[in-house]
């Protein structure tokens, strides 16, 4: 450092760089009132889990970001597009009784944040009207909240007597994948369930793929729904569960998607943490 010039050199290279006056570096906001603090190892998985479902039309801002949600030792994250919905929850460590909150973070914000901790420790997290705050290790980041109010999911997410079909998580990705090849665009991926199969399809005429996976299939002898298939491997990559449950309403209507640690829990009434809603479509093939 000479004077107002910085100078950098190493393996022959050398690069000066002016300065600029340090008062000139507009001050930091100041951390909002932190509410509790949460093990950032989990809240990095659990924004990953939901940013897949955040909008990108910045025509939309409220619904680019995350809903952040605190109730008592319970944080909820919960992004949508209109097209999907993902919710995940998780505990964490409220500084007082009583906490609540429910704002919308930038999702991309709150990707980056959430990355930049990595497996630290406990993040604290501060909020006020217009600011989140996150603080570990001496490392503070404070972003503007999004103004507006992300849906409800409570009734979107509540499906009476749906169909439900069980299958292995990593065969069904690869069978996603590997069929989705000959899709048109964004053409359907058709799901075609039975007692203990499931058959994908896609493609028209002469360009076709199908995979037959195991599968166990209640509520019906047989249902026969389609998925874009972008969306649906967005859904299915965001779980790292052995086991994944589809709860299906039928052609065209909504689909629940959750995660599994066996076949006996996927077949219990319990949901796990995270959760993914998708809308099917009527079958073309």
């Amino acid at each position: 450092m000479e004077g107002s010039r910085f100078t950098v050199t190493g393996g022959g290279a050398g690069f000066g760089l002016s300065v600029l006056p340090l008062d000139d570096y507009p001050a930091l906001p100041p951390l909002p009132e932190v509410l509790g603090a949460v093990d950032s190892q989990e809240f990095a998985a659990a924004v990953a889990d939901v940013t897949v479902a955040a909008g990108r039309d910045d025509t939309l801002p409220t619904l680019t970001g995350i809903r952040l949600g605190l109730d008592g030792d319970r944080m909820t994250l919960a992004a949508t597009d209109r097209y999907r919905f993902a919710v995940r929850t998780l505990g964490w460590k409220p500084a007082a009784a009583g906490v609540s909150a429910d704002v919308v973070v930038s999702a991309r914000r709150l990707t980056e944040i959430a990355r930049s901790f990595g497996r630290s420790g406990l993040v604290s997290l501060a909020l006020d009207n217009g600011s989140a705050g996150f603080e570990l290790a001496g490392m503070r980041t404070t972003v503007r909240l999004l103004d507006g109010r992300l849906p409800r999911h409570d009734k979107l997410f509540a499906m009476k007597d749906p169909v439900t079909a069980v299958t292995d998580l990593e065969p069904l990705v690869e069978a996603v994948k590997r069929v989705s090849v000959v899709a048109d665009g964004d053409s359907p991926l058709q799901f075609a369930f039975r007692p203990d199969s499931v058959l994908l399809q896609a493609g028209y005429e002469d360009d076709v793929a199908s995979q037959r996976l195991p599968a166990e299939l209640a509520g019906t002898d047989e249902l026969t729904v389609a998925f874009n298939p972008t969306y649906l491997m967005d859904a299915l990559s965001s779980f790292d569960t052995p086991v994944v449950r589809f709860h299906l309403m039928g052609p065209g209507q909504r689909a629940m998607v959750t995660g599994h640690a066996d076949r006996e829990d996927a077949t219990g009434l319990l949901e796990g943490p995270h959760q993914h809603l998708l809308m099917s479509v009527k079958p073309l093939l």
